[in-house]
C-alpha cells in the first residue's frame, strides 16, 4: 500500500543494524522494479506509457520519475514514448542522440509498439484509472503532465499526492533524512542508469578532475532562470560554501576547500577563482559548461555534459543550490542514493526549500528527520 502524507510520525530508535536494512530496502525495491518492468509476456503486460514534457532533461526526467512512481503503484510496466523527446535526433537538433539506449541502459525488456499506442488511454479519472484490478482499468495507460491533468479536470492520480510505499516509508524513516526525497532520487537512478560509454566518461572525467571528497557541490544556473527566478550572485553561494567549510574547521577538521563547479555562464568560474583563491575549484572546461544554454543543450554530446554533471554533483559531500531549478532538486534525489549519508540536511538553497516535482500539495508535514545514515561504498560511483 502507498502512504499519502499529511500527519505526524513517530520518531525511531536507531539499531545497529541499519546499513543492513539500507542495503535490504534497496535489494527489494530494485527488485520490484525488475519484476514489473520485465514481465513474462509483453503483448499481455499491463503497461504504462510516459512521454515528454517540452523541457529541459531535468523536468524530463522528473517527469519520468512521476511516471515510474505510478507504474509502481498500480502493478504496471512503465515504457517511455520518446517520439517528441527534445533530445532526440532531427526533434528540436540535428544532432541529437540516435536513441534512449545512446546513453542509458534499457528500463525494461518491452518496447513501446503501434499497438500499444493504438489502444492506450490516456488518464482521465483515479476511481477508475488508480485501481489495480486488472477487469477494471484499461491494459495500456498514458499519463499526461501533471500541469495537464490538474488544469484540464483539476484531478491527478493518487500518488501525486506526496505518496510512496508505506512499508518502504516506514524501512527508510530509520536512516534517511528525507525518505521522498531517497524514493525519488531511487526511481529517477533507476531510469537513467549509464549504459558502459557514459559510465566511462564520467569515471574518466572524475579522474582528470582530481575529483574526491570532502567537496562542495555548486550549481549556479542562470539562462531560462533570469525569467523564472531570482537570481544570486557568486558571494551569496560561496556566503553558504564557507559555512560548511567553516563548520568542519570547528570540529577540527582541516581540509582542502574544494568546490565541484557546474554552471552555464562559464564567465562565473574565472570571477570565483580570482575572489575566492583559499578554495580549489574543480570544473569542466568551459566549452562544456555551455551544455546547459537555449542553443546547444539538445544535442547528444552536452546531453552527456549534463548527465556527467548531475551525477558529479549528487557524489559531493554538501550542496549548495537553488531548489528552484529542476536540476538543483535532481543533484540532491540523486545524493541521497549515491551518497546514503543523512543524518542532517546536505543542502542550502539559496531560494525555495525543496518541494517533488509533479506532486499536489496535501497538507500537513511529510518530512521527518533519521537518527542515522545508511552508510554506502563511494567507490561504487553510480552502480544501482
Amino acid at each position: 500500500s502507498y502512504l499519502y502524507f499529511g500527519s505526524n510520525y513517530p520518531e525511531y530508535n536507531v539499531t545497529l543494524t541499519m546499513r543492513q536494512e539500507c542495503l535490504n530496502t534497496s535489494q527489494m525495491v530494485l527488485n520490484r522494479i525488475y519484476y514489473l518492468q520485465n514481465p513474462k509476456n509483453c503483448s499481455t503486460a499491463r503497461k504504462l506509457i510516459c512521454g515528454h514534457m517540452g523541457a529541459g532533461m531535468g523536468a524530463s526526467l522528473h517527469h519520468w520519475v512521476y511516471c515510474l512512481n505510478y507504474a509502481y503503484y498500480t502493478n504496471r510496466t512503465m515504457l517511455l514514448d520518446i517520439s517528441k523527446w527534445q533530445y532526440l535526433q532531427n526533434v528540436q537538433v540535428s544532432d541529437g542522440v540516435k536513441d534512449f539506449q545512446q546513453y542509458f541502459l534499457p528500463i525494461s525488456k518491452c518496447s513501446y509498439t503501434n499497438q500499444d499506442k493504438k489502444i492506450a488511454v490516456t488518464w482521465n479519472n483515479r476511481t477508475i484509472m488508480d485501481s489495480t484490478d486488472s477487469n477494471k482499468t484499461p491494459q495500456v495507460i498514458r499519463l499526461t503532465h501533471i500541469g495537464i491533468l490538474y488544469r484540464d479536470s483539476k484531478e491527478v492520480p493518487g500518488t501525486a499526492h506526496y505518496a510512496m510505499p508505506k512499508e518502504i516509508f516506514y524501512n527508510t524513516i530509520k536512516y534517511k533524512y528525507k525518505p521522498m526525497v531517497w524514493w525519488f532520487g531511487f526511481l529517477a537512478k533507476y531510469l537513467i542508469r549509464p549504459n558502459n560509454h557514459l559510465r566511462r566518461f564520467i569515471d574518466l572525467s572524475r579522474m582528470i578532475f582530481q575529483f574526491k571528497s570532502p567537496i562542495v557541490g555548486l550549481h549556479i544556473r542562470r539562462t531560462d532562470k533570469v525569467q523564472e527566478a531570482k537570481l544570486y550572485n557568486i558571494d551569496q553561494y560561496m556566503k553558504k560554501v564557507n559555512e560548511y567549510f567553516n563548520g568542519l574547521e570547528k570540529r577540527n577538521i582541516t581540509i582542502k576547500r574544494r568546490v565541484f563547479v557546474t554552471t552555464d555562464q562559464p564567465s562565473l568560474i574565472s570571477k570565483l577563482k580570482h575572489k575566492y583563491k583559499e578554495y580549489q575549484f574543480i570544473h569542466p572546461p568551459s566549452r562544456q559548461l555551455k551544455a546547459g544554454t537555449y542553443t546547444t543543450r539538445y544535442s547528444a554530446r552536452n546531453l552527456k555534459y549534463f548527465l556527467r554533471d548531475v551525477f558529479l554533483l549528487a557524489e559531493c559531500d554538501y550542496l549548495v543550490v537553488t531548489m528552484s531549478s529542476n536540476v538543483g532538486r535532481l543533484a540532491y534525489e540523486l545524493h541521497e542514493v549515491i551518497y546514503s549519508q543523512t543524518k542532517s540536511r546536505h543542502f542550502t538553497s539559496l531560494d525555495l526549500d525543496y518541494s517533488i516535482f509533479g506532486h499536489v500539495p496535501s497538507g500537513g508535514p511529510w518530512i521527518m528527520q533519521a537518527k542515522q545514515d545508511c552508510y554506502s561504498n563511494m567507490t561504487e560511483g553510480i552502480d544501482l
